[in-house]
């Protein structure tokens, strides 16, 4: 294959695989051989989910393929070498739907929350839970547990470390009276996992996020960067402080013929500014932009990606890539207030 038919080709790779993609998680509740999960196909389409187990700073993957209407039972032990989290990645968001079962008992719902900060809410009645954390950082975070009777008081707090990347703390927490909340605060990105237990059955008590607060430092000015067109498909922020670049970035949103790629560096960490803007719970992600080289017409293949991307092949990219970061379909599409940055919430 020639030079031009590699760059072609590259690019409709990237593209499509950043287009609509969607990463699913599942804690390490239980051990391989018990484990099952079920994923249909919501489509009559032909679809692909591909399962994603963390080894060191390595991804392994196994892809299954689904016909349309059709459904699959995966044994645990097939993708799975241990008690471990995990993940399912799919191309086209909604289009599968993927539980996890343990030796047939709790079936539930992997889903994408990711945000570190999310609010369980319980029936009453419930005085012992079942808490799983997966942390989705590359570095340990220390969870802030919290958990609220009917009046809204404060029953018990609890704080958790969880040491590594995809690894699962688990916790049976057992109350004094009922508890009708419980609220997990953590430092970066997790996935949680409770589950009660009303007339001898195990339920799932979903996840529901809050949106994180930033306070953006006042020397810097703020931009969102994403695919052009009525509906972005990912986003990210970037903090410009030379007044060059400023007036290069804003340059950008006026002039509609510009096209030019950002060519930066990350680093790990969301510096307190960069989310996902463009995702229901508006997550931190665990980079950031600390340096900008270039406004460039062209950029190499090799650092072009997406957002999502670049936080699911993080470890990667901050070695093997160096750091750097050029998506070719991304632009700079607004600036930011300080408000919309602190809360995520785009005018």
């Amino acid at each position: 294959m020639d030079l031009s038919k590699a760059i072609i080709y590259g690019i409709m790779l990237l593209s499509s695989t950043s287009m609509a993609s969607e990463i699913v998680y599942s804690t390490g509740f239980c051990e391989p051989s018990e484990m099952t999960v079920t994923i249909k196909n919501k489509t009559p389409e032909m679809q692909r989910a591909w399962s994603q187990v963390r080894i060191d700073d390595e991804i392994q993957e196994q892809h299954f393929d689904l016909a349309g209407g059709a459904q699959i039972q995966i044994p645990g032990d097939r993708f799975l070498s241990g008690k471990q989290g995990f993940a399912f990645k799919t191309w086209d968001k909604k289009s599968l739907s993927i539980t996890a079962s343990c030796a047939g008992s709790l079936n539930y719902p992997l889903t994408d929350t990711t945000s570190p900060e999310v609010t369980h809410y319980l029936p009453s009645g419930i005085t012992t839970v079942k808490l799983q954390l997966m942390n989705l950082f590359l570095k340990a975070q220390t969870v802030k547990l919290r958990g609220y009777g009917k009046f809204g008081n404060l029953l018990e707090q609890k704080e958790i470390t969880i040491e590594k990347y995809y690894d699962t703390s688990a916790l049976k927490w057992n109350f004094s009276e009922e508890v009708l909340r419980l609220e997990i605060i953590g430092e970066q990105r997790l996935h949680s996992l409770l589950v009660f237990e009303e007339k001898n059955l195990e339920k799932i008590s979903p996840a529901l996020p809050k949106i994180v607060s930033f306070s953006p430092a006042a020397d810097k000015n703020y931009f969102m960067v994403s695919t052009k067109g009525p509906n972005p498909e990912e986003s990210f922020v970037i903090a410009l402080s030379d007044l060059q670049q400023v007036a290069t970035a804003r340059e950008q949103i006026q002039n509609k013929q510009l096209e030019k790629i950002i060519v930066a560096r990350i680093e790990l960490g969301h510096g307190g500014y960069n989310r996902a803007l463009s995702a229901k719970d508006k997550s931190p992600y665990s980079w950031s932009v600390y340096h900008v080289d270039a406004f460039a017409d062209f950029a190499h293949i090799d650092c072009d990606g997406s957002p999502d991307l670049t936080e699911e092949r993080l470890p990667q990219k901050l070695s093997e890539g160096g750091g750097r970061i050029c998506f070719w379909r991304y632009r700079i599409i607004k600036e930011l207030s300080a408000e919309e940055v602190a809360f995520g919430k785009v005018r």
